[in-house]
C-alpha cells in the first residue's frame, strides 16, 4: 500500500513539474500564480506544498533538471568520434532549438537564480581543461579567463540586453558561437 501511495505522491509532483514547465515557458514564472498551476494539474495547493516551499523552489527544480539534461547532453556529443568544431555547432545546435521552447522572460528568471553557477562553473572549467588537453581548445588560454567571459555573456541574457539585437534567443545563441568560437578575422580556406 505505502509503495501505492509514494508512486502517486510522485506522479502528482510530477505532474506540477510538467505544468508548471509548460505554463513558465509560454509566459515565465513571474506572470504564473501557484493557484493556476494547480488548478491545471489537478492537485490542490496542500499537495503543491508538500513538494514546493514555494513557486522558487518549484523554478529551481526545473532549473536543475535542465542542466542535468544540458550536461548529459553535452557528455553524449562531447564522446563523439568527431572534430571539435562540429561538437561545437551540435552543442550550439541543441541549445538554440531547447531555448527558442522558452519564453524570453522565463530564460532571465532562469539565469537570475545563482545557486547553481558554482556547478556550472566547476563543469566548464573541466570540459574546457579536457578540450585543452585533447587539442582541441587552444592550450595557452586560461580557462578561467573564458569563465570570466562567460560570466559576462550570461549577464547579457540576465539583463536582457540580448534583446536590443534580435528578438530570436537562437539567433543570439548562435551569433555568440560564432564571435567566441571562431572570432572576428576572416580565414583564408586551406
Amino acid at each position: 500500500m505505502k509503495s501505492g501511495s509514494n508512486q502517486r505522491h510522485s506522479q502528482k509532483q510530477a505532474q506540477l513539474i510538467r505544468t508548471a514547465t509548460e505554463l513558465f515557458t509560454r509566459f515565465g514564472s513571474r506572470r504564473v500564480t501557484i493557484e493556476e498551476i494547480c488548478r491545471k494539474a489537478g492537485v490542490s495547493k496542500m499537495t503543491f506544498y508538500k513538494y514546493f516551499r514555494n513557486k522558487v523552489a518549484l523554478v529551481r527544480t526545473i532549473r536543475d533538471q535542465w542542466v542535468e539534461e544540458g550536461f548529459r547532453r553535452f557528455d553524449e556529443i562531447d564522446a563523439m568520434d568527431i572534430p571539435f568544431p562540429q561538437k561545437v555547432d551540435r552543442m550550439t545546435q541543441w541549445k538554440a532549438e531547447f531555448s527558442a521552447s522558452l519564453h524570453a522572460e522565463f530564460i532571465q528568471e532562469l539565469v537570475s537564480l545563482e545557486d547553481v553557477e558554482d556547478k556550472i562553473k566547476r563543469r566548464y572549467l573541466t570540459n574546457i581543461k579536457k578540450a585543452q588537453d585533447r587539442g582541441e581548445v587552444r592550450a595557452d588560454i586560461d580557462s578561467e579567463l573564458l569563465w570570466v567571459v562567460t560570466e559576462q555573456l550570461y549577464e547579457l541574457v540576465r539583463t536582457g540586453a540580448w534583446k536590443r539585437v534580435t528578438s530570436d534567443f537562437s539567433r543570439f545563441q548562435k551569433q555568440l558561437r560564432l564571435l567566441v568560437f571562431y572570432g572576428l578575422l576572416t580565414r583564408s580556406e586551406p
